[in-house]
């Protein structure tokens, strides 16, 4: 009997296909709204996921922090303390961590600085410098692309080589025609030292990561990072022995990064339990991430309330139909009813007529959301690769239709037609017979 109603209810909305098509197009706009709108949502979420994660976003920044009082009386005599050698985090340190938590810790990013200075061989033959110490794991976090020599190598780290890559846009003015590759530069810093490098390789300036340059000044004029192994700016300073009060760690990837950076961060406490001012602090920006995540379903599930509003419309005009749809069927009814057909099963017949017609509905405008989703996502591509280009590489667009969204809207859909069919299903079904045998 269900498989018959499901037939009849098919054979009625097909022998009047332009009545049924403009009956379901409010459903159609409502859960194509609904779908489109949780696409985004989803797109959205996991676009900046994906491009957070691609610049390094899954990694923890770990500090030194100062023990704060923890009483009025305290806070009353105390100040800031000063940060010493022996606070740092030492290279013996990071080496432990790294052998002892070798399946949390991915990398550990280090960064250091020399200073600006020029490099020069004329008056018009120079290029200004800052000369940025950093271990290999920082170079492939920032991805940079090696045009021509090599990158330098762990080797170079471990034996603090003065060896150096510089950028495309200096080799092009300082050393003009000539190949930079093995040439050694002489770096004047401001504060009046000098320290010479050898050229291995040349990187691509990549504006994404740098910014982007003052035009106001010429091209010649701008500062060139200079990056070098973090252990040869430790030599050249000096600073072998000092550490480091801020370290940027990559953890792998498989792990989940909250229980992580706890792992960290208790491990690093035992160095600092006995001191008095000193303490380690890990901020973990995928809490950022979780939170701005919560906004977008907290956005997308309003809007889409909004939209789902349409599907009253919809029902509106389901319920509508129906009762037409009765009235032209009203001998049919009686001559059913004649013949010993309850009153439940006319019930029954024409609510899944109803829900029928909003399934189809539902599911057309499914089909319309999640095209509208890709539409959408390939303009946003279009769009991010033709304005801005060097930002392309670290914005990855995806498109995620909700299953949770589709399953509602194929829930709601049933639900419409159930909640709108019953009326005009239930008026067919308390007519009596001999009116209903009499109807002209």
């Amino acid at each position: 009997m269900f498989f018959e109603n499901i037939k009849e209810a098919l054979t009625s909305i097909f022998c009047n296909k332009m009545r049924s098509a403009l009956t379901i197009l409010g459903i159609v706009i409502g859960i194509g709204a609904v779908i489109t709108i949780t696409t985004i949502g989803n797109s959205i979420k996991g676009t900046l996921n994906t491009s957070f994660n691609s610049l390094g976003g899954g990694s923890l920044s770990v500090y030194l922090e100062a023990r704060y009082p923890e009483t009025d009386e305290e806070w009353a005599t105390w100040e800031y303390p000063e940060l010493t050698k022996d606070d740092l985090f030492s290279e013996e340190m990071i080496e432990n961590l790294e052998n002892d938590l070798s399946d949390v810790v991915a990398g550990i990013n280090i960064q250091n600085d020399l200073g600006y200075g020029k490099v020069s061989t004329s008056y018009d033959h120079y290029a200004n410098v800052n000369v940025n110490g950093a271990s290999l794991s920082v170079i492939e976090n920032f991805k940079l692309k090696i045009k021509y020599g090599r990158m330098y190598t762990q080797e170079d780290t471990d034996l603090a080589k003065t060896t150096c890559i510089i950028p495309d846009v200096m080799a092009k003015n300082y050393f003009e025609n000539e190949n930079p590759i093995g040439q050694i530069i002489n770096v004047e810093l401001d504060n009046g030292k000098s320290y010479k490098f050898t050229v291995v390789g040349v990187y691509r300036y990549d504006q994404s990561l740098f910014g982007k340059p003052d035009s106001s000044v010429p091209e010649k004029d701008r500062i060139n990072i200079i990056f070098t192994p973090y252990t040869t700016i430790n030599k050249l300073a000096d600073a072998e022995s000092e550490g480091y009060s801020y370290l940027d760690i990559s953890v792998n990837p498989s792990l989940d990064q909250s229980q992580a950076s706890e792992t960290i961060k208790e491990y690093l406490l035992k160095y600092y339990e006995d001191n008095p001012n000193w303490t380690v602090y890990i901020y973990n920006a995928t809490e950022d991430m979780k939170i701005i995540n919560v906004v977008i379903n907290v956005i997308t599930i309003a809007i889409s309330f909004i939209a789902a509003i349409s599907l009253i419309v919809g029902g509106v005009g389901v319920m509508n139909i129906m009762l037409v749809s009765i009235t032209e069927r009203t001998k049919e009814i009686g001559v059913r009813m004649a013949m010993g057909a309850k009153k439940r099963v006319i019930r029954t017949q024409f609510i899944i007529e109803a829900i029928v017609l909003c399934l189809f509905g539902g599911l057309v405008g499914i089909a319309i959301g999640i095209i509208n989703g890709f539409i959408i996502g390939a303009v946003a591509q279009l769009f991010v690769n033709q304005f801005y280009p060097d930002y392309a590489k670290f914005i990855y667009i995806t498109i995620n239709p909700s299953l949770t969204a589709v399953l509602l809207s194929v829930f709601f859909s049933m639900l419409t037609g159930v909640f709108f069919g019953f009326y005009p299903a239930n008026k067919a079904a308390k007519m009596e017979v001999i009116d209903a045998l009499r109807y002209e």
